[in-house]
């Protein structure tokens, strides 16, 4: 699974990517009014522990200059996520009548599921239902910093519009099989002002492996805001385009 003996090397390694890469501390609302810093356009990132267990439950909040209809078309469009998502080499939309298959095979590489899942991903939107809940698969391959290995995925997703109406969507998930221990989070989205929208991503993950929870919760704390900032430049580019 390693490329190296030395488990201090790697470990020394993985803290300098973690830690070097640009993410916020956790508590940054803690001094100011939240309401006032997400005015000011920043991304206020928090964490709480985890009872029972040494791993953080990671919280970014923001506000997105678009409705929250076109962000929340960014979220749902989930066979595009390897084309923003930081760290993601692959994506796709699973279609609920392939899920035995891969839960009967146990493939244990990214290689091995998308051969059994084909080329061509399902529709994000085949299970949508407007103005309701409803319930879609995702795929997702992700690229670790060496010498971790790739963590791959695949989540169940239960999609809430029964308050549009209201311009509030919400998406929460769950682990269905990976490389990983656990994978659960959730998007929250609500109006903001007029024409704006709020922006709350919560998530709680354990990729498992020989990779120490203290920097677990340093990458997910570094990760969240990434996300956070890549919806934000997805909307933007879209709300653009049209």
């Amino acid at each position: 699974m390693f490329r190296t003996s030395s488990g201090r090397n790697w470990i020394l390694l993985l803290a300098a990517v973690f830690l070097l890469s640009p993410g916020l501390t956790p508590g940054a609302g803690a001094q100011d009014d939240v309401a006032d810093q997400l005015k000011r356009g920043e991304i206020v990132a928090s964490a709480q522990e985890v009872a029972g267990t040494s791993l953080k439950r990671g919280e970014v909040m923001g506000v997105i200059d678009a409705a929250p209809e076109n962000v929340w078309r960014v979220i749902t469009d989930i066979n595009s996520y390897k084309y923003f998502m930081p760290r993601t080499l692959n994506s796709m939309a699973v279609a609920p009548d392939k899920l035995p298959l891969i839960l009967q095979k146990r493939p244990d590489s990214p290689e091995e599921v998308e051969r059994l899942l084909g080329p061509v991903p399902a529709a994000s939107t085949t299970s949508r239902l407007p103005g309701g809940k409803y319930i879609s698969y995702l795929y997702s391959h992700l690229n670790f910093p060496w010498p971790c290995q790739n963590r791959w995925y695949i989540i169940k997703l239960l999609q809430d519009e029964t308050r549009a109406a209201q311009h509030c969507y919400h998406s929460s998930w769950s682990l269905v099989i990976g490389n990983l221990r656990e994978n659960l989070g959730e998007w929250i989205l609500e109006p903001f002002e007029a024409t704006r929208t709020k922006v709350t991503y919560r998530l709680l993950t354990d990729p498992g492996g020989s990779i120490p929870n203290f920097l677990v919760n340093q990458g997910t704390c570094t990760t969240l805001p990434q996300i956070l900032t890549a919806v934000k430049k997805r909307t933007s580019s879209l709300s653009g385009r049209r």
